[in-house]
């Protein structure tokens, strides 16, 4: 029955709406390996492959999965641990190896954990292995000491820890070569995300290493720079950020569905290094508007300090912004505002989900795990497709 409705998907005969059929769409998602089969069926679908994704996340629990399935994960050792010993430190992580990768080089998505978490609690609550079996994807877990910060944060409102070649920014990118040295990595894809403290460490190792990330995923986080203490880091998470807003006119994006602006290219990111500044960097962040924890003003602060540093890159360039409601089943809404140079509209190089009336969560994330948000939308699913999308435009 799948087969035949894969065979009528590619010829066109049927449609997205009927691949929703639900009796249908569960045989096809848990079938191993067919939501690759299904997108490439329906390329223009992007909606039903997003919904594909989130749908085969649920779909992982045990009560859904098929005996033989359970059986193949519960004996194939595909979250292990693993320490990484560098001059300075000690990184301790657990590493998520995707299945039937049949040696051909995968992506590689670095995960860096907020404070308060582990490696342990971070995949738990993000779902992020459950994404990545079906990308085909490896995941990288480090896991912040307690003697290198008390509540397990990383240190990014620390200067030393904000520049290339030093500090954890250092000890983060060498132990990213590592995986990438004794796996099969593809090194032109290979992503870093994080939460919260994680998500503004993520962003500093984008902006000083990016020859080596492709894109970057920020929920719930801070702009690189920004602070340079302690306290100045507890005054920006609760009131605002400092350092660029977003420029003129991109701001009020949500009520102005497609304009053209021109930035021009007056300033650059605190943090830039020379050598990479040359190098496009695409990201897409999340932010709960209602977040008592960060401001969701950073959230406005990462973006604008990215558009100044790729219009720094490009010269001046006309930034078109498209922005809409998105919507899950449960009722939850949050804007999306994409951007886009002129000279490339059909490839987004930056996406902002402001989450309304969201926390300080990780949108879409499982209970299984800490500070997340069950009701969506599903971060998990959106970062990997951004980040995949990029690579494929």
């Amino acid at each position: 029955m799948a087969a035949d409705f894969l065979q009528a998907a590619k010829s066109g005969e049927i449609s997205a709406a009927e691949f929703r059929e639900p009796v249908v769409f569960r045989q096809l998602v848990n079938l191993p390996g067919m939501l690759s089969v299904i997108t490439d069926a329906l390329p223009l679908h992007v909606s039903f492959v997003r919904d594909a994704l989130e749908v085969s996340v649920l779909n992982s629990s045990a009560l859904v999965r098929s005996p033989e399935s359970r059986v193949r994960e519960e004996h194939q050792p595909d979250f292990a641990d693993g320490v990484c010993d560098l001059e300075s430190r000690s990184l301790h992580y657990k590493l998520f190896v995707p299945e039937r990768t049949g040696g051909a080089p995968a992506p590689l998505l670095l995960m860096l954990h907020g404070c308060g978490q582990d490696a342990q609690d971070f995949s738990a609550g993000t779902q992020m292995n459950a994404i990545a079996q079906e990308a085909g994807m490896y995941v990288l877990y480090p896991s912040q000491s307690r003697s290198a910060n008390a509540n397990n944060c990383w240190n990014w409102f620390v200067p030393e820890h904000q520049t290339r070649d030093g500090g954890e920014p250092a000890a983060l990118s060498t132990l990213t070569r590592f995986i990438m040295e004794s796996h099969p990595v593809d090194p032109q894809q290979v992503f870093v995300a994080g939460l919260s403290a994680g998500g503004a460490m993520a962003l500093i190792l984008a902006e000083q290493y990016p020859e080596l990330y492709s894109a970057v995923g920020v929920h719930s986080g801070l702009p690189s720079g920004a602070a340079s203490s302690m306290m100045e880091a507890f005054r920006l998470m609760s009131q605002s950020a400092t350092g660029a807003s977003l420029p003129d006119g991109l701001s009020n994006a949500v009520t102005d569905m497609s304009p053209r602006r021109k930035v021009s290219a007056n300033s650059r990111s605190s943090t830039g290094n020379a050598t990479t500044a040359g190098i496009h960097t695409p990201l897409i962040v999340f932010h709960g508007d209602n977040d008592r924890t960060v401001n969701c003003a950073n959230a406005e602060r990462i973006v604008g300090n990215w558009l100044e540093r790729e219009t720094a890159r490009l010269g001046d360039v006309n930034w078109q912004t498209t922005s809409m409601i998105h919507a899950t089943a449960s009722g939850r809404r949050s804007v999306v505002t994409t951007y886009s140079a002129e000279s490339v509209p059909e490839r987004a190089a930056c996406e902002y989900w402001r989450l309304i009336d969201g926390g300080h969560s990780w949108s879409g994330g499982s209970a299984a795990g800490s500070y997340t948000d069950t009701a969506g939308p599903n971060a998990s699913v959106e970062m990997v497709r951004f980040f995949l999308d990029r690579i494929a435009a």
